[in-house]
């Protein structure tokens, strides 16, 4: 997927409302978070259910259809202004992975189909916008319950995790900087060759060490206890490309962010499916 594609329509040419202006920056942050698993663990009390003061938001119309392959096409999902959800070429695994905001070392039982690729389009109703991940995540989920009639239980698993602290106490990175008044929020990881890069604005320590859990092969807790919203930009070489000259990740972190990786031990709540079938007709 690539991140740095623009969300809007490059039909759309009239001038944006200030309403819509927000809602745009909204949806670019949301959907660039999700790929990256940026989603905080359930079994951190986050839950993919609204709360009580929030209206669960509903999709209204859904066209689901199996991709027709002409080629390479990468996988790709935006949410769009308007309460638009468009995915292309994506696997079922994938939805199911980011409807309930965890990687795919805690969901068991996905058959073998579920890597069968998908177009989705959807509109919420009344056109509402989907401005926070866990809008996204109950929206994602009410859609895979209704369409691919998902049913599934959690049970609680102790996993490897880990833990985002500060070198130093009180003293972060030199290239951590505090975001400035007008900095957008925006998180994106792109690889190419034998880097791989992160650009951060505008983004929490909370977030920042859920989006760090997919590079880090594991889940990353924040125990920092920095407040307030950061920018950085970082350049790692992968773990799969051991001849880039780019350091490695940890080194990055520690020498760049004043940041560490602890390893620790944790309690994770993993997803069993118990049913899963075909999508429904349109």
């Amino acid at each position: 997927m690539k991140f740095s594609e623009p969300l809007h329509s490059p039909r759309v040419t009239r001038k944006m409302t200030t309403r819509q202006t927000r809602s745009l920056h909204a949806a670019r942050f949301l959907i660039l978070l999700l790929p990256l698993a940026s989603l905080p663990l359930l079994s951190q009390g986050q839950s993919a259910a609204p709360s009580p003061a929030q209206p669960p938001l509903q999709f209204e119309v859904i066209s689901i259809r199996p991709h027709l392959s002409t080629g390479d096409e990468p996988s790709d999902r935006r949410v769009l202004p308007g309460g638009r959800f468009v995915a292309t070429a994506t696997p079922l695994r994938t939805l199911i992975r980011i409807a309930f905001g965890t990687d795919d070392t805690l969901i068991s039982g996905v058959p073998g189909w579920a890597d069968q690729t998908f177009d989705i389009n959807a509109i919420t109703k009344n056109r509402a916008d989907v401005t926070t991940p866990q809008q996204f995540q109950q929206l994602l989920l009410s859609l895979l319950e209704d369409r691919f009639q998902l049913k599934f239980h959690r049970e609680p698993k102790e996993v490897r995790v880990y833990w985002l602290e500060l070198v130093k106490p009180g003293k972060p990175g030199p290239a951590l900087k505090p975001s400035p008044p007008d900095s957008q929020p925006n998180m994106s990881t792109n690889r190419n060759g034998s880097t791989a890069t992160m650009k951060v604005s505008n983004a929490s320590m909370t977030d920042i060490a859920a989006a760090l859990r997919r590079q880090a092969g594991r889940p990353v807790e924040d125990h920092t206890g920095l407040k307030g919203n950061f920018d950085f930009q970082i350049e790692w070489a992968p773990e799969e490309t051991p001849d880039s000259t780019a350091p490695s990740l940890f080194t990055v972190l520690k020498e760049q962010l004043g940041l560490k990786l602890q390893s620790a031990k944790g309690t994770a709540e993993a997803i069993v499916i118990d049913q899963l079938t075909h999508p429904s007709a349109n």
